[in-house]
């Protein structure tokens, strides 16, 4: 993109890299790794390059014929995509890693869901998500008047807002050129903050905890804070003292 440091070289991709030498202590040959709602594939092939055995999944045909695209000039014998909906990870699984960028706020049961990835998550699950935050007193809150959420109610047992994907009804052919939007339902549930960090507890990941060295200036730029999204690191099956040996 005109303007944009290539993936490789971005503060995020770096950043999400650094967070998987942490978790494998630098051993990332061979282990397996899933990204979710992979679009173009782009994450999916630094995986690929950093030494993961690398797996992009996405529901859109028009998605997964651009990742074929990129596999096929890469030549890279660790790349793979298989066209499906997310939901049917466990189909592909397990995996060591598994990466969920910018697609659990595209949800309609996101509880659900994170229980999934619990059962297919052997080591960490690397989340970057939108949530949703309790109104300010005696205001409204700026970030949900922006995406059009709802009021705030309860689904799953947990707190948070309704996101309005497309329209009720909408053709399959024109959902399919919705690239970023959801798919298979046609509003997504944005759980309250501290209501998605209890689900990643409930669902058996520990330690949880949030990433912030993607931002250059974490005082100054006003990414989290504008748009309630956040960068979270959850670890499945770690006892106390592992990571310290």
């Amino acid at each position: 993109m005109p303007g944009h440091p290539i993936m490789t070289d971005g503060p995020y991709t770096r950043s999400i890299l650094r967070t998987l030498n942490v978790a494998f202590d630098g051993n990332l040959g061979g282990k397996a790794i899933v990204d979710l709602g992979c679009l173009e594939g782009g994450f999916t092939v630094e995986f690929a390059r950093a030494g993961f055995d690398a797996h992009g999944i996405d529901a859109r045909k028009l998605n997964i014929e651009k990742c074929e695209y990129v596999a096929e000039r890469l030549h890279l014998p660790n790349l793979h995509f298989v066209q499906d909906d997310v939901r049917n990870v466990e189909k592909h699984g397990p995996f060591d890693a598994v990466f969920c960028a910018g697609l659990l706020y595209h949800l309609d049961e996101p509880a659900a869901f994170l229980r999934t990835l619990a059962r297919v998550t052997r080591r960490v699950l690397i989340l970057q998500t939108h949530y949703s935050t309790v109104d300010l007193p005696g205001g409204d809150n700026l970030v949900a008047g922006n995406y059009g959420l709802s009021p705030m109610t309860v689904h799953e047992g947990n707190e948070g807002r309704w996101y309005p994907e497309f329209e009720d009804g909408e053709h399959v052919d024109e959902v399919e050129k919705l690239v970023a939007a959801s798919w298979g339902n046609h509003r997504s549930f944005w759980m309250e903050r501290w209501h998605l960090i209890q689900c990643l507890r409930d669902a058996g990941f520990a330690p949880v905890y949030e990433q912030f060295d993607w931002l250059s200036d974490v005082v100054n730029d006003p990414y989290i804070r504008e748009h309630d999204r956040s960068f979270f690191v959850a670890y499945r099956g770690i006892e106390p003292g592992e990571l310290a040996s």
